[in-house]
């Protein structure tokens, strides 16, 4: 998982650049040449969607999201380590809720087409399912990480 989130930082950080680069052509394009890109504000807020999906996936992995830590804190040793199975758990059932109606989506809206692109939609909701199945793979790490820590 570890490769992984290196190649999705590298995928964020080239989708920002593409989403700057596209901004300052429509910008261009709006105020120098007094043109109108059809284009321009559509693309942005697709990249900023994966952008956003896949930047909480290495969020998730690398437990950078907000957490309340204070009770797990008060609790160590083998308590802390149940406690921690007991909420991974609960978010390993939000997370296939979220990957399942994320499917659910995607495919109600395939047929359903962009604006701008004329591209399905299903592409731009596509990041729900696939990011979801990332964090469910990232929590499991994690579950595998607390059950031994609840072992020893």
């Amino acid at each position: 998982m570890t490769t992984l989130c290196r190649a999705l930082r590298v995928l964020v950080g080239l989708l920002m650049v593409m989403l700057v680069g596209v901004v300052a052509l429509g910008i261009f394009y709006r105020y120098a040449l007094r043109e109108s890109l059809y284009w321009a504000t559509e693309v942005p807020n697709f990249l900023m969607v994966w952008i956003v999906m896949l930047g909480s996936v290495v969020a998730f992995h690398e437990r950078g999201h907000i957490a309340f830590t204070l009770l797990g804190d008060a609790m160590g040793g083998r308590r802390k380590a149940l406690l921690e199975c007991v909420v991974i758990l609960v978010v390993l059932a939000l997370l296939a809720v979220l990957a399942y109606s994320g499917a659910v989506v995607v495919e109600d809206t395939m047929h359903s087409l962009s604006d701008a692109l004329k591209m399905p939609k299903g592409y731009l909701y596509a990041c729900l399912p696939l990011c979801s199945a990332f964090m469910i793979i990232s929590a499991l790490g994690q579950l595998r990480a607390s059950v031994r820590r609840l072992r020893d």
